[in-house]
């Protein structure tokens, strides 16, 4: 394994799951373990004004570097609640033949089904053993970061910006920045490096909303419930007819949004049903929410007695055009990456990072790839050529960014 690949399976090691029924920051305590480490290895490298807040956000600057515009690298340390992440075992499919790759319970990773993975064809890819996700999202980017300030502190006569870097948890439940200090971190500009495919910076991300429903019934038992039950269960599944399938993710693509019925617990009496919303435009946002709100008026009629109670919040927005004011931040990204050797074009992720929302809080941020897929999953891969393409793209964009400056 080279560098930035035994950097990131000691990551991927740790577990640290976030928990969206936790209030407390960050929302799983385990984040901690990891962002300690990262914490100790700072200070070992020779960054200034290491710093962990209570809440789980971890600060730094690299010394050095000329004056003018401060250049921002954020990652998170938290992975995904919705596949396993305890236990993470990587494993190494060296000389990959560009073949399917089976893991554990017969999990199946096939190269037909990702958009990049052909380009390593004959390199080595980097799974779990099918038992859990991996954690390349996004502890590929800790690991770019880390080394990225290791090259920097190893070479200090190279003309480059003030650089500054953040970890931060709870991204994946999306409230990676509720507690970042933009004044500590002191960037002008900045870049997440929490991408997939290294052919691809990212200047969009979807507006995203949260969509919560409350749905109160009338238990009763069933052999006497004719005319007296109000079966919450039921009124969930109503729901979920009421919405546009051809709108859901998996019937959608590219710059198209989606409304994602995420979860549903209940029984007859009380059932919860969690649906998320996601529009690239704030026109078409505007419209899911009113489509949400017509539902709940709808259930309301068709079920008297019942309470359909509706919660709509929103959880981050669409940078677009705060990018397009200082198109720097972009144009120097693309340029960077493509001196890797990679025809890498700008485009929109179907997600959304820390980054969006930081854009809105006074710091423009775009994303940058890491070289993986399938995200979130028992699938999820990395390759170790795709992460020393996406670390060698961002040093070529620190070296811009100084040569501009």
């Amino acid at each position: 394994m080279n560098a930035i690949s035994e950097r990131f399976i000691k990551y991927a090691k740790v577990s640290t799951a976030s928990d969206p029924d936790s209030s407390s920051s960050p929302s799983s305590k385990r984040q901690f373990d990891l962002l300690r480490i990262l914490e100790t290895e700072l200070i070992t490298l020779g960054l200034e004004d290491v710093f962990l807040s209570g809440t789980g956000v971890l600060y730094a600057k690299v010394p050095g570097g000329i004056p003018g515009d401060v250049i921002g690298l954020i990652a998170h340390v938290d992975t995904s609640p919705d596949s396993p992440g305890e236990g993470v075992n990587p494993q190494l499919h060296t000389n990959w033949d560009g073949q399917p790759i089976i893991l554990k319970n017969e999990v199946r990773i096939d190269p037909a089904e990702c958009a990049d993975m052909l380009r390593y064809k004959g390199g080595t890819i980097i799974t779990s053993d099918g038992t859990t996700l991996l954690g390349a999202d996004d502890k590929a980017g800790v690991a770019i970061i880390m080394e990225t300030c290791k090259w920097l502190i190893d070479n200090p006569s190279i003309r480059r910006p003030r650089i500054v870097v953040a970890f931060t948890p709870d991204e994946e439940v999306g409230r990676g920045v509720d507690n970042f200090d933009v004044d500590r971190f002191g960037a002008d500009f900045a870049y997440t490096v929490d991408g997939g495919e290294v052919t691809e910076v990212s200047s969009e991300t979807f507006n995203a909303w949260s969509a919560n429903w409350k749905i109160t019934g009338r238990e009763v038992h069933p052999g006497s419930a004719s005319g007296s039950m109000i079966n919450a269960v039921r009124i969930a599944g109503e729901l979920i007819a009421l919405m546009r399938s051809e709108e859901m993710p998996e019937n959608s693509s590219g710059r198209d949004g989606y409304d994602y019925p995420l979860s549903v617990n209940g029984n007859t009496g009380l059932a919860e049903v969690k649906v998320i919303l996601r529009d690239f435009t704030t026109e078409g946002m505007v419209e899911r929410r009113r489509r949400m709100e017509a539902i709940r008026d709808c259930l309301s009629a068709l079920f008297p007695g019942s309470q359909i109670g509706l919660t709509m919040k929103e959880q981050y927005s669409n940078p677009g055009e705060i990018l397009k004011k200082d198109r720097r931040l972009v144009d120097f990204a693309l340029r960077g990456m493509r001196l890797s050797g990679i025809d890498v074009q700008e485009g929109s992720i179907r997600g959304g990072t820390d980054g969006s929302r930081l854009s809105f809080m006074g710091v423009p941020t775009a994303n940058l790839p890491t070289g993986g897929e399938l995200f979130h999953s028992r699938r999820e891969w990395i390759s170790e050529e795709g992460l020393s393409i996406a670390l060698e793209g961002l040093k070529n964009i620190l070296i811009i960014w100084g040569e501009e400056l």
